[in-house]
């Protein structure tokens, strides 16, 4: 299967479900006074464009240094993955023990599409909010969470679980951590690969935009209560997922918690 045949797959069923959540999130009243409105939606497009703006930059920054960033971190960067695992051992191997395997028909794809549609679901229902603040905090926050991780990335080397045997030093001792998602949903990896690296798995960003997502859905549960409740249950899925799938270590996962709260931090004073 082919890269774009790949991304409809993942895409599709995204798409689908962000368009059942936000009328629903949102509230259909919302979306009509908005969209019928054409000076408000030019007010709005142009006042969150600099926001998106700073986002689609980083994102671009990010994708065009990945390979570089990758050769950069391997001559320069902190050989992090035997350190972790002294940390927390065999915690993501007792994760897979205490969860059938057959759950991974639900955590692969929710840590693929599920987490697409965290992300891009927020973006259109605050789209639909009384003002751009919460848009605004939470666009900020996506690009805070991304430059920090692209530091992060070029000055640690750090392999996800289902590597780890392959790292100069690794435990022989250690138990066998399962490539759940290769092994399962091969053809995602191929996607994958196309915009992350091996190495990068400190910190997670997928917990860390999920944490973000949640932290953003409690700070708006007064205006949208019914975002709420299902931000927290994907955000929770997709933090398991990372661990369960073998993709992330418990500490990568601590990490992103962390920058998502910093993040969120930051984007909140950018914004006020």
């Amino acid at each position: 299967m082919g890269f774009v045949s790949l991304a409809g797959t993942v895409g599709g069923p995204a798409l689908v479900a962000v368009a059942l959540l936000v009328p629903g999130c949102a509230g259909r009243d919302r979306i009509e006074t908005v969209l019928g409105d054409r000076g408000l939606l030019r007010d709005r497009a142009v006042g969150i464009a600099p926001y998106v703006g700073a986002l689609a930059l980083v994102l671009l920054i990010n994708k065009g240094l990945l390979r570089r960033l990758e050769a950069f971190s391997f001559e320069y960067g902190y050989r992090a993955t035997t350190a972790i695992y002294a940390v927390e051992g065999d915690f993501v191997a007792a994760v897979q023990d205490a969860i059938p395997r057959w759950a991974v028909y639900y955590f692969g794809p929710a840590y693929v599409v599920g987490y697409v549609v965290l992300l891009t679901a927020p973006v259109a229902v605050y789209a639909f909010a009384d003002d751009l603040r919460p848009l605004k905090r939470l666009v900020a926050a996506y690009a805070v969470n991304y430059a920090v991780a692209i530091v992060c990335y070029g000055g640690i080397v750090a392999y996800g679980p289902r590597n780890y045997p392959r790292v100069a030093g690794a435990d022989p001792s250690a138990a066998t951590v399962e490539p759940l998602l290769l092994d399962w949903f091969g053809g995602v990896t191929a996607l994958t690969s196309q915009v992350n690296a091996a190495t990068n798995v400190f910190p997670s960003l997928h917990a860390a935009l999920s944490v973000t997502v949640l932290l953003a859905a409690v700070s708006t549960r007064d205006e949208f209560p019914r975002w709420t409740p299902v931000a927290a249950f994907l955000a929770a899925s997709i933090v398991v997922a990372t661990v369960f799938l073998g993709i992330h270590w418990a500490t990568d996962v601590v990490a992103g918690v962390l920058l998502a709260a910093g993040s969120v931090a930051v984007a909140n004073r950018i914004v006020e």
